[in-house]
């Protein structure tokens, strides 16, 4: 290949580097928003799984308790049946 042939084809390169660059970037800094967002939902998907299982556990104890007064109540109903 000749000097010319070479600055060509070194051109047509440098050329399609700059018209294809913007567009990489641009794709580049999306993508870096749309990473960051998805790791902002991954924290608030943790936190709200963490909030779901220590409500769940206080929504059992409460269910528990509920089932015990349920008993007592039914225990004083019985017994005051039986009072003469």
């Amino acid at each position: 290949m000749s000097a010319n042939e070479w600055i060509t084809l070194v051109g047509i390169v440098v050329s399609a580097v700059l018209m294809i660059g913007p567009g990489i970037v641009a794709v580049h800094a999306k993508l870096a928003v749309v990473a960051s967002q998805v790791a902002e939902l991954c924290d608030k998907v943790e936190k709200l799984s963490s909030s779901h299982e220590e409500r769940l556990r206080m929504c059992i104890e409460h269910q528990s308790r509920l089932e015990t007064q349920e008993v007592q109540i039914a225990d004083l109903a019985e017994r005051l049946r039986e009072m003469p």
